[in-house]
C-alpha cells in the first residue's frame, strides 16, 4: 500500500477505483465500502484508492475542535486500510479555501484531471463539496459529464440499526465496549508510552504501567475497570486496565494504568498497545487500601474469566 500526502505521480494509477471520506473507525460500514472498492479494482485489474483528509474539517472550520475525539489514530487508520487491501491512501490537506470548492470543481480538478478515475464508490450517507452539488443524484449527473461510473453502497445494519462512527463513539463514551467492538468488527485500541506514576500499585501487589497516550485526539472510553489485551514486544498479554482519577488514593487526575498478568519486566519508556475486551465495573472510592486490594483481587478473577473464555 502506498501513502500519499500530495498528488505527485497519481496520474499513473491504473484503472483508478476511488472512494472518499474520513473513515474514522474503519468500522463494519466502512469495511463494506472497502470490500466493494477492492473487488471493483481487482475485477478490472486496477488499483483502489481511499481519499481522506490530513485534518478533520471541523478542526479547520469550527471553534470546538477541543471537543473532537476520534476512534482511530493516523497509524491505526493506515493499518486497517492496508488490512482491507487498499492500494493507495491519499491524505488531502483540508483548508478553508478547499472547503469552498463545489463537488463539480473537486471532481473535475482532482478526481478527473489528476486521478483519471474510472469508478467512484460512495457510502449511502457520503457528502463532499459545498452544498451546491452534494447529493447522490447530482453526483450521478456529474459522473455522466466526466465519464466515470459511480456506485453507492447500501447502509450496513447491525441488529436492525445502522452502523456509524457516531454510534461507536457514543458506546465508548458509555463504556459499552462489547457493542463498540461489534460495530467496529475488531477490538477498540489505543497506544501510548509507559511513564512513571506514583508507584503505589507495586506496594499493594498490583503493579501498573501508566500509559501516556500518543494522540491528544484519541477517544478515551469512560472511567472504570476493563478487561484488556496488551501488546508489547510483539507479544500479547492479558491485563486489567483502570481509567479514572483513583479516588481512594486522592489522586484526582485522570490516569490510564494497566496491570499486566504474568509479566515482571521494567516497562518505563516502552510503548504498549491496549485492546479493549469488556468493561467490568465503574471506578469507585473504597474505605482504605485493604478494601481496594480486596476488590482488585476480585477484579482479577473476573477479568481472567472473561479473557480466558
Amino acid at each position: 500500500m502506498k501513502i500519499h500526502h500530495n498528488t505527485d505521480g497519481l496520474s499513473h494509477i491504473n484503472f483508478a477505483v476511488a472512494t472518499i471520506g474520513m473513515f474514522d473507525g474503519v468500522h463494519l460500514g466502512h469495511q463494506q465500502i472497502l470490500l466493494q472498492l477492492h473487488a471493483k479494482a481487482r475485477e478490472n485489474k486496477g488499483e483502489s484508492i481511499v481519499i481522506t483528509f490530513d485534518t478533520h474539517p471541523r478542526i479547520v472550520l469550527h471553534h470546538d475542535s477541543y471537543k473532537l475525539k476520534f476512534i482511530n489514530s493516523y497509524q491505526e487508520k493506515i493499518a486497517l486500510m492496508e488490512k482491507a487491501g487498499v492500494d493507495h491512501i491519499i491524505f488531502l490537506p483540508f483548508t478553508v479555501e478547499f472547503s469552498k470548492k463545489s463537488a463539480d470543481e473537486f471532481i473535475k480538478e482532482f478526481l478527473v484531471d489528476k486521478l483519471h478515475i474510472k469508478v467512484l464508490i460512495l457510502g449511502y450517507d457520503n457528502r463532499f463539496g459545498n452544498k451546491e452539488h452534494n447529493n447522490f443524484n447530482q453526483l450521478t449527473e456529474l459522473s455522466k459529464i466526466y465519464d466515470f461510473e459511480i456506485e453507492r453502497v447500501d447502509v450496513k445494519d447491525f441488529e436492525g440499526s445502522s452502523v456509524s462512527s457516531s454510534k461507536i463513539r457514543e458506546a465508548l463514551d458509555k463504556g459499552n465496549i462489547r457493542y463498540a467492538n461489534q460495530l467496529l468488527g475488531y477490538p477498540y485500541e489505543f497506544s501510548g508510552k509507559v511513564v512513571k506514576g506514583n508507584q503505589i500499585g507495586r506496594t499493594i501487589g498490583f503493579p501498573t504501567a501508566n500509559i501516556d497516550l500518543e494522540n491528544d485526539f484519541k477517544l478515551i472510553p469512560s472511567m472504570g475497570v476493563y478487561a484488556v489485551k496488551v501488546k508489547w514486544n510483539m507479544q500479547f498479554y492479558n491485563g486489567m486496565l483502570n481509567i479514572g482519577i483513583r479516588p481512594t488514593l486522592n489522586i484526582n487526575k485522570l490516569c490510564i494504568e494497566v496491570h499486566i498478568f504474568d509479566i515482571d519486566t521494567e516497562l518505563y519508556g516502552q510503548y504498549l498497545s491496549i485492546y479493549f475486551v469488556d468493561k467490568i465495573r465503574e471506578e469507585q472510592r473504597f474505605n482504605g487500601l485493604d478494601a481496594l486490594i480486596d476488590q482488585l483481587k476480585k477484579d482479577e478473577v473476573t477479568v481472567k474469566a472473561i479473557l480466558n473464555t
